[in-house]
């Protein structure tokens, strides 16, 4: 085989990952247009509203029409679209600023908030998960699992509410909704942390129990090796390319699913500002905060992608086959 054709054939994977990903893109930001299109919300009422007006039939057409609410759907995307092309996400209808400006804003923050929760939810579940593989069957993995159980099938936004009537309302240890600060973020961490660790706990166990009862740790226990070294080092290297995986589908999961958290507790991230946008109908944030979710999560699963590839090159040679 030629340096050309190789050099071809390494590229093809590539452009078809690229691909795929500008189809996933495309998508995402059209069905977030397209709900917000069709969402019963008038901004225009909405902006008379706030200001405590009661607008005639005429100036709510002046008004629609200085948004750009009177136009087709298929024009409205189409502009917008071309403006992300230029480097314009264009302008928040609900605040008048540039959405880009809006962005930039709460976007650390969610970024501060899906990092502490991931790695709340690591602290948690690795530990947990081999703990359970190792004595399976016994009273500590037969009560985690149970636990697991509780919290997976509780939303992260109910253990929200929980966590706030608790601390804030019955304790009044934590004024979680006037700060920004470390009080500010500990409660929406363990919010969106608890159901996540129960479900990381839960696949990570199902992986160590495999690697548990392996050739390899027979092997191991053969030749003397101690138990701690078996578990919290050989176990835990062989499961890294998993635990990268779910790592990695967790962080996205907490990028698109931590907004009613970050409502709930007025935390003024991303999600915040996406649930205020859906309320005066404003599709430019809205399409904005859906490419931003969008090429965030396309871009932590490539990273993830990538060490799983560094870790175990087999991975790579998996990949080609498929």
């Amino acid at each position: 085989m030629s340096k050309k054709s190789r050099a071809t054939d390494g590229a093809a994977p590539v452009l078809a990952r690229l691909a795929g990903a500008l189809v996933v893109v495309f998508l995402v930001t059209l069905v977030a247009f397209l709900l917000s299109y069709l969402s019963p919300t008038d901004a225009a009422v909405r902006s008379f509203a706030e200001a405590g007006v009661s607008p005639t039939e005429s100036q709510l057409a002046e008004k629609r029409a200085e948004l750009g609410l009177d136009r087709p759907f298929a024009e409205q995307y189409a502009g917008w679209v071309a403006g992300v092309f230029r480097g314009d996400l264009g302008t928040s209808l609900r605040s008048g600023e540039p959405v880009a400006e809006v962005l930039l804003d709460a976007l650390p923050y969610t970024l501060a908030l899906a990092l502490s929760s991931i790695v709340l939810t690591l602290l948690v579940s690795v530990p947990l998960a081999l703990a359970c593989a190792y004595w399976q069957g016994g009273p500590l993995d037969r009560a985690v699992q149970a636990a697991t159980y509780l919290f997976c099938s509780m939303p992260s936004f109910f253990v929200a509410l929980l966590l706030l009537y608790v601390f804030s309302v019955r304790l009044r240890t934590l004024d979680v909704l006037s700060t920004r600060d470390l009080a500010g973020i500990l409660l929406p961490t363990v919010a969106t942390a608890l159901p996540l660790s129960a479900w990381l706990t839960r696949q990570l166990r199902t992986v160590a129990i495999g690697q548990l009862s392996s050739a390899y740790v027979d092997g191991l226990r053969a030749r003397g090796v101690p138990e701690p070294c078996i578990v919290l080092v050989h176990v835990l290297k062989n499961s890294l390319v998993p635990l990268l995986t779910l790592a990695g589908t967790a962080f996205g999961m907490l990028l698109g699913g931590s907004a009613i958290v970050e409502g709930i507790f007025g935390w003024p991230g991303l999600g915040f500002e996406s649930i205020k946008a859906v309320g005066h109908r404003d599709y430019p944030f809205i399409g904005a905060y859906a490419l931003v979710a969008a090429v965030v999560y396309l871009l932590v699963n490539a990273a993830v992608d990538g060490a799983c590839r560094l870790i175990d090159p087999s991975v790579e040679g998996e990949a080609g086959d498929d």
